[in-house]
């Protein structure tokens, strides 16, 4: 009997078949990736443990010489040296693995930008012509690829400011031509990278805004309506507020632009818009690269710690009363430039406020071109987390995007930046000092180190801890700085500009006038051979910042002091 053929695979050369796996697995995956890189951090702060361990014992070893203890303290340094080199090997072949992985897996989840605009070019149409207009739409950096969840959430803000373009922006043809355009509008869409952070923009060559009408609608509803153009055009912004003549199918229905920037803050994003009169108009879209990690400054407030996303914070303070005034009943930040909001983030979300301090710590938070300073009680730590969505069971939570998962475990609120700025500046006054008294005289740090996050989240730690500190941005400032005004112990970075970490500490201990200053290196260098020619140089103590841990650093400065 005749038995057909059967057929021979297809084979590329060089290259493997393609295989077609859900959204969803991909989503799994990245979950797991991401508790293994968490993780990857805690056994950081493991292997730092057990150095610190190992230092202990050999502390230990002039206590018991020449008792019958010395033999088995031998015994324990020996085998503590033995498990601290093999859990670094480990480590270090974990974090590569994890790492891999890590990569691997996002790159599994990347889409062209312009396969999340599919759709988008018949929606205008479809709007076009239901309003008698013309429109092409283009798409620029559509080869840009991004995350497949970033895309799918950013698919709904698009499609209404899409919609939005033609049914506001775009004038009829018979309109265009008068004014010397084309009968065809045209929406571009367009993609690019800023760093960690992807720009989406939504542009039209229309009308631009209408500012008097959306004052004018401000006004019949009883909000404020500013003078500055820039501050006006963000009126599109509140809810409800429509400047369309009549109810469409896409206007006029009190629905407005305050979706989309729900939905992008929703994305720990912001949307800025900008305008120029009979040309355009500018939708630009701020979001982050990735919605699965992420980094964050970690404080505490009445209680609890909370998270919020370090690229939104503009800079860490100590406030001093100088600092401060009070304006029209509300409290202000004093800047060269400007007065700044100011207020407890304890009473923003409506937590119980920890006791006035004489320096209280506040973090200043930047959303598009707004900014606001909130008080905070303390600041705990920066930190990689994992990001988890709250859940359907949580439709909106006031001032939350998300929860944190931090290294150890821990949960934590991941804190919305945008609606916390929004919040801060309609605050009443509030008290942020302690009524006057006697003042307590406190020790003085000189702090170096040439990262400025890094510089402002130690000064910070230190000065919650009553510490007087002096910030510098390298070696030979803090030299300076020491020899001027002398200091009760130093926190020095190593690898700084002009003079490192290690040549201060031999300066210090050359010095006859401060060879019994204790000195404090907090560094990345990890290696061994680092940590022995840092105390080979004088150092008092060596903190690797891959495991910093704020506890362990004002310990060791109350040790030593």
């Amino acid at each position: 009997p005749f038995e057909p053929e059967l057929p021979t695979p297809a084979v590329v050369s060089g290259e493997a078949l393609p295989v077609r796996v859900s959204g969803q697995k991909l989503d799994a995956l990245l979950g797991r990736s991401g508790e293994l890189r968490v993780a990857m951090l805690r056994l950081e702060g493991h292997a730092e443990s057990l150095e610190a361990l190992r230092d202990d014992v050999t502390s230990l070893r002039g206590a018991v010489r020449g008792t019958s203890s010395e033999a088995t303290l031998r015994r324990v340094e020996q085998e503590l040296v033995r498990v601290a080199r093999v859990l670094a090997q480990d480590r270090r072949a974990l974090f590569q693995s994890s790492t891999g992985l890590d990569d691997e897996v996002r790159r599994s989840r990347m889409l062209p930008f312009e396969e999340g605009c599919t759709g988008l070019e018949r929606a205008a149409r479809d709007v076009a012509h239901g309003l008698g207009r013309r429109v092409r739409t283009e798409i620029h950096g559509g080869g840009l690829d991004l995350d497949r969840s970033l895309l799918q959430s950013l698919r709904e803000p698009l499609l209404h400011l899409v919609r939005n373009a033609v049914a506001h922006g775009l004038e009829a043809p018979d309109e265009r031509v008068r004014h010397g355009k084309p009968e065809e509008g045209r929406v571009v869409l367009s993609a690019r990278l800023r760093g960690s952070r992807v720009e989406v923009a939504v542009e039209d060559d229309g009308r631009g805004l209408d500012l008097e009408a959306l004052r004018e609608r401000a006004r019949a509803r009883g909000l404020e309506a500013p003078e500055d153009d820039a501050e006006a055009a963000r009126l599109v912004f509140l809810p409800g507020l429509s400047t369309a003549a009549k109810v469409t199918a896409v206007s006029g229905r009190g629905v407005g632009l305050d979706v989309v920037r729900a939905q992008v803050e929703a994305l720990r994003g912001s949307v800025e818009v900008a305008f120029r009169a009979g040309q355009g108009t500018r939708f630009t879209l701020d979001v982050p690269l990735t919605l699965s990690t992420l980094r964050v400054l970690l404080v505490d407030v009445g209680g609890q710690i909370l998270a919020l996303a370090s690229e939104g914070v503009d800079r860490l303070l100590r406030l001093a009363p100088s600092d401060v005034r009070e304006v029209e009943g509300r409290m202000s930040w004093v800047t060269p430039d400007a007065l700044v909001p100011l207020a407890s983030l304890a009473g923003v979300l409506d937590l119980p406020a920890g006791p006035p301090r004489a320096r209280p710590a506040a973090v200043v938070l930047s959303a598009g071109t707004a900014q606001a300073a909130l008080v905070v009680d303390e600041v705990i730590a920066e930190q990689e987390v994992l990001v988890r969505s709250l859940g359907s069971r949580v439709k909106r939570a006031r001032h939350v995007s998300a929860a944190a998962v931090l290294p150890d475990g821990r949960m934590a609120l991941l804190l919305n930046p945008a609606s916390l700025v929004r919040a801060a500046g309609g605050r009443p006054s509030a008290q942020f000092f302690p009524t006057p008294k006697e003042q307590v005289v406190r020790r003085r740090v000189v702090l170096a180190d040439d990262s400025p996050t890094t510089r402002m989240l130690e000064q910070s730690i230190l000065e919650a801890a009553g510490y007087d500190v002096t910030a510098c941005a390298d070696g030979a400032e803090a030299w300076e700085r020491l020899q001027a005004g002398g200091a009760d112990a130093l926190v020095l970075d190593v690898e700084m500009p002009r003079m490192d970490g290690f040549s201060v500490t031999e300066a210090v201990r050359g010095s006859p006038r401060f060879s019994r200053v204790p000195v404090v290196l907090v560094t990345s260098r990890e290696k061994p051979e680092d940590k022995a020619r840092g105390l080979q140089a004088g150092a008092s103590a060596y903190i690797v910042k891959s495991a910093f841990d704020p506890t362990s650093l004002l310990e060791t400065l109350r040790r030593l002091l």
